[in-house]
């Protein structure tokens, strides 16, 4: 599985130039939260190992777009002396801490209350994350006017 996983990100790694300069980040991370909720539906409907063969191979999708952009927002919005330490905290945070903090949530929600309100939790949180991220890109484009 982990071999298809770096199969499909691999083209995105390759075309990333292209999407970040074609696109804003916010929108990237709202192309990325979407497919990570798909592989969240995905996860949850599957009645087969088959299932989890798409669901890696949507790992492009989600994983690869939201590393490959949050690297590059952190890079521009750094100041030069401190990319690296802001790289560092910003995988650090993506990876170390929400990896901590979601595997034992996860883990506390199976064992208290089953696999099925695990995956529905894990939808409602995705599915806010992209209401959140709809709400920033339409704001960013001005579609949405600040009444301030």
């Amino acid at each position: 599985m982990f071999f298809f996983n770096a199969l499909s990100e691999a083209p995105i790694f390759f075309a990333a130039k292209y999407f970040l300069e074609k696109y804003k980040t916010n929108s990237l991370l709202l192309f990325s939260a979407f497919f990570y909720l798909i592989r969240f539906i995905v996860a949850a409907a599957a009645t087969s190992p088959v299932y989890f063969l798409f669901f890696g191979m949507l790992q492009s999708l989600s994983f690869g777009v939201f590393l490959v952009t949050v690297r590059y927002y952190v890079k521009l919005v750094a100041p030069a002396a401190l990319k690296t330490t802001a790289q560092s905290i910003a995988m650090m945070s993506a990876f170390g801490a929400a990896g901590i903090i979601g595997s034992l949530l996860g883990g506390y929600l199976i064992d208290n209350y089953g696999m099925t309100v695990m995956f529905n939790v894990t939808i409602i949180f995705g599915s806010a994350a992209v209401l959140i991220l709809v709400f920033v890109v339409f704001k960013d484009r001005g579609v949405l006017k600040s009444r301030a």
